[in-house]
């Protein structure tokens, strides 16, 4: 207890006397100048308290930006989509009826040739057989009378699928009172209107045709003297607009009132593209119009509202270029902000003897200690945990958490081996794990295709394939991170034996050109100078199977892809030529890393897992080879890798 005591008195005595050199070194001489800066700066500080109301103002104006930003954005999302539904719809329908007046044609052609619709060439009267049932086999009334009626129903279930569309569109926006979508011909599709709208809807219809080439977002229109607020997007094969009331408390009003201002003191407007007020209409919304060009490209405004100076501000509402407008009188802006100038002079006088006396007079040996600290802790963050702090001349608390630095920086690397060894392990055994049923699910998704591929439904058959790819990639997955789990962990055994390498070359080559004429690659095998290398077989195998298969993946149409060997400095060279799309050269340096993949949009359809060149590469420096590639972006791609020659 006494040598606890006694130590705590010497760190209080340390303390001490630091707090009394930071005081009598550093607060005590700039104090006086710091006070007459200060003063001075309290002068100052009108454009600093402006700027704050402004960005205040500004934030109440963005917060309401952004919500009617967002709202357009889903409005937008969920109107293109109801417009794509409902031109798909009419589409649908009209090549329903095109197909059954080619039914009607072909069975009348064939009952007046044959007398009866038996045998009814396409099964064409299959339509209208229960008007044949009534009016008999060979009446050319009943295939009108089918014609009719099947016309009939696909027109009700046209309508039917119509009125849903617009029905959950209406639950989803209730202020609508208009949804219509047109044609590239702006000829109308699907309309939909509210009875409050009982004229023409011609100007939507206008609205809607310029749509098609840009698109029109929050464009007001009065009609029937409702103030109606259109937005209209280009769809596949037309646009599709709908026009809201702007009244309406779920819309405009709503995001209006969320603007976190207190309205006894402030005005929030909301103002379209060309600057006329949305919602609220007030007596001096064309005031705010007038400056609307001020607002848009600059902070803020000074404008006189009902004979008081105010300041106002503005955000834009996303590509829409409508306005949120926030306005407050100076006076109220300026005011609470102006009482603590005085405070914030002081504050900031004593904060800045505290930083800049530290920084300029402070104990340099205090500034080389941190310097000190800082590049220990910028060789630990890069790797280098075996490196050691020292601190010389420096303070016991320094020297103190250097050390603590230090000790921290072994138990880490410590964890960190450790932690390295139990990932291996464990993705070792998942990747292990996962291959038994993968294997099941593989096999018996084959014999689903192949045993009962003729019994399965046309809408299951795509279904089941795209589930057996996708195991097989999963499972090429896991094989691959087992492999890369076994390298890693110094598993992997290797068997070289004398190998002919053309024979293996032939052999993957030959089991690659279905795959190259399926993708239309020309594959070409050139064995001149093919010599036996010392090789573990297995290995070379996927080696010259990952190089091919990469030549055919990444290659274009009517391309090609060679292999071939020669002799350089006494080694064996195998080289994988290809016409494909070439390396981007700021991306080379990262060919053979884990998990790489060239990144660019000529290959983000193809598919891989970015592990196949790092396997590789390891196989081959294990077996003494060695490896390298040219490459130019859009013309191709070449490997190189040699293996050792048989020593007798």
């Amino acid at each position: 207890m006494r040598k606890l005591s006694l130590k705590n008195f010497k760190l209080s005595l340390r303390t001490n006397n630091i707090q009394q050199r930071f005081v009598l070194r550093v607060l005590v001489p700039p104090f006086v100048i710091l006070l007459v800066l200060g003063i001075l700066i309290f002068w100052q500080l009108d454009n600093f308290v402006r700027q704050q109301a402004i960005d205040e103002l500004k934030r109440d104006s963005s917060t309401t930006a952004v919500r009617l930003e967002r709202e357009f954005t889903i409005r937008k999302t969920i109107l293109s989509r109801t417009g794509e539904e409902l031109f798909f719809i009419k589409s649908s329908y009209l090549s329903s009826i095109d197909a059954l007046g080619k039914q009607r044609t072909e069975c009348s052609a064939h009952v007046k040739s044959k007398r009866t619709f038996v045998n009814a060439p396409n099964n064409s009267c299959e339509p209208f057989l229960a008007e044949f049932a009534v009016k008999g086999s060979s009446s050319l009334q009943a295939v009108e009378d089918g014609y009719i009626r099947v016309g009939e129903e696909l027109i009700q279930t046209q309508n039917q699928a119509i009125n849903d569309r617009l029905s959950a569109y209406k639950q989803f926006f209730p202020e609508t009172v208009a949804l219509l979508v047109i044609n590239d011909s702006k000829e109308i599709v699907s309309s939909a209107q509210s009875e409050l709208l009982v004229s023409s809807i011609d100007a939507l219809t206008e609205i809607a045709g310029n749509a098609i080439s840009e698109p029109v977002e929050g464009k007001l229109v009065s009609l029937n003297d409702i103030n109606l607020s259109t937005f209209a997007y280009p769809i596949t094969g037309g646009s599709v607009l709908a026009a809201y009331d702007t009244s309406s408390e779920s819309f405009i009003r709503e995001s209006w009132q969320s603007t976190p201002i207190d309205k006894n003191e402030s005005i929030a407007l909301i103002l379209d593209s060309n600057g006329s007020p949305v919602y609220p209409v007030l007596p001096f919304s064309n005031n705010i119009k007038d400056v609307q060009d001020e607002l848009r490209n600059q902070k803020s405004v000074n404008i006189n509202l009902k004979d008081i100076d105010n300041l106002a501000v503005a955000s834009e509402v996303g590509s829409s270029k409508w306005l949120v407008v926030v306005s407050s009188p100076s006076v109220a802006v300026l005011a609470p902000l102006k009482n603590a100038q005085v405070i914030a002079v002081l504050i900031i006088g004593t904060l800045l003897v505290g930083f800049l006396w530290v920084g300029a007079f402070f104990i340099k040996r205090t500034v080389d200690s941190i310097l000190g600290l800082v590049s220990g802790a910028l060789v630990f963050s890069g790797g280098k945990l075996d490196y050691k702090i020292q601190l010389k001349n420096s303070d016991e608390e320094f020297v103190a958490l250097a050390n603590t630095m230090n000790n921290m920086a072994d138990r880490i690397a410590k964890i960190e081996k450790e932690v390295d060894e139990k990932n291996k392990e464990f993705i070792s055994i998942a990747t292990h794990e996962l291959r038994t049923p993968l294997t099941a699910i593989i096999g018996n998704l084959s014999m689903i295709t192949e045993d009962f591929g003729s019994r399965l439904d046309e809408t299951i058959k795509p279904l089941v394939g795209q589930v057996f790819e996708s195991s097989v990639r999963l499972k090429e997955l896991v094989n691959d991170m087992l492999d890369v789990a076994r390298l890693e962990g110094g598993r992997v055994e290797f068997s070289p034996v004398n190998i002919d390498i053309k024979l293996t070359s032939k052999a993957v080559i030959d089991n690659l050109q279905i795959t190259a004429k399926e993708n239309g690659i020309s594959l070409t095998y050139s064995e001149a100078g093919a010599l036996e290398v010392f090789a573990d077989e297995a290995r070379l195998r996927i080696i010259l199977n990952n190089f091919v298969s990469n030549a055919i993946k990444y290659n274009r149409p009517n391309g090609s892809v060679t292999v071939s060997h020669s002799m350089k400095d006494g080694k064996l060279v195998t080289s994988i030529a290809d016409t494909g799309l070439g390396i981007p050269e700021e991306q080379k340096a990262h060919m053979f890393e884990k998990f790489f993949r060239v990144k660019n949009d000529d290959r983000k359809n193809v598919v891989g897992t970015g592990l196949g060149m790092y396997i590789t590469r390891e196989y081959i420096l294990s077996m003494n080879g060695e490896l390298w590639f040219e490459s130019i972006h859009g013309q191709g791609t070449t490997f190189y890798f040699t293996l050792p020659l048989p020593s007798n």
